[in-house]
């Protein structure tokens, strides 16, 4: 894999990551502490699978089509599960916690 091309798979999923955090509401900077410690919890438990599953996703695209995969995140405010339609079942955890 090129260089370029693992830039714009790390950028796309951190976009990707911030914009699906946001949809749950934990983009907030008035988080209440019980919301916060969700977050630290999904982050904690998940995020890491999230930026593998996605890495090995987005690894069979060419660098346009990755590049067009960012435009899309950063013109329409989604995320990969939004485009790719392959959401991860541990992506789904909620805030039903709080």
């Amino acid at each position: 894999m090129t260089q370029i091309k693992s830039d714009l798979i790390c950028e796309i999923i951190r976009k990707s990551q911030t914009h699906f955090l946001e949809k749950k509401d934990w983009g907030s900077p008035t988080l209440s502490e019980a919301c916060e410690k969700s977050l630290v919890a999904w982050v904690k438990d998940n995020a890491q699978k999230y930026r593998e599953h996605y890495k090995k996703e987005l690894s069979q695209y060419s660098s346009a089509e990755l590049g067009g995969i960012l435009k899309t995140l950063d013109e329409q405010g989604k995320d990969l599960n939004d485009i790719l339609n392959k959401c991860p079942a541990f992506a789904e955890g909620n805030k039903a916690s709080i």
